[in-house]
């Protein structure tokens, strides 16, 4: 019983309840995707993606730890697979350079409410020095976007 509450508390931790059960590729690589998404959609101002992204990860870990203690419990070999590969990730610099791009759009216009207009007719410098600061991240999305996009095109128009 106490082994069951134990891992009820790891599966509340995205990867963590694989990890428990010695899938540590499988469990960081959770952890870290979600984590990592997490922060990412901090850092470009979109906060409002984080439900969207980051809820259906937590649910995916949470159900694959309870799925994988089933199947070694049915007495099954269960390996220490990636959830995905990253090559599949990286492969299509088209839909990648299209993500960042419009992540980067996004958290560039959240980035910019009002605080650039009022800053402008002289109410607040610091405004300005806010939203220039909180604007660096989606501004290098939105450059790295374009690049992969022309990359992506110079490589379709060869091949």
């Amino acid at each position: 019983m106490i082994r069951d509450i134990l891992f009820f508390c790891f599966s509340l931790i995205p990867g963590a309840s694989q990890m428990s059960m010695g899938l540590f590729k499988r469990g960081v690589q959770l952890m870290v995707t979600t984590i990592g998404a997490f922060t990412l959609l901090l850092s470009f101002n979109a906060e409002q993606l984080i439900p969207v992204v980051c809820l259906p990860l937590w649910f995916f870990s949470f159900f694959d730890g309870y799925n994988i203690k089933k199947q070694i419990a049915q007495g099954k070999t269960v390996g220490d697979q990636e959830v995905y590969s990253y090559e599949s990730l990286f492969r299509n610099r088209k839909l990648l350079g299209i993500v960042f791009l419009v992540l980067g759009l996004i958290g560039f216009i959240n980035a910019f409410p009002n605080s650039v207009l009022i800053s402008i007719f002289g109410v607040n410098f610091q405004n300005v020095y806010w939203s220039l600061r909180r604007s660096i991240v989606p501004l290098f999305l939105i450059i790295s976007g374009i690049c992969l996009l022309f990359k992506s095109r110079k490589i379709d128009m060869k091949g």
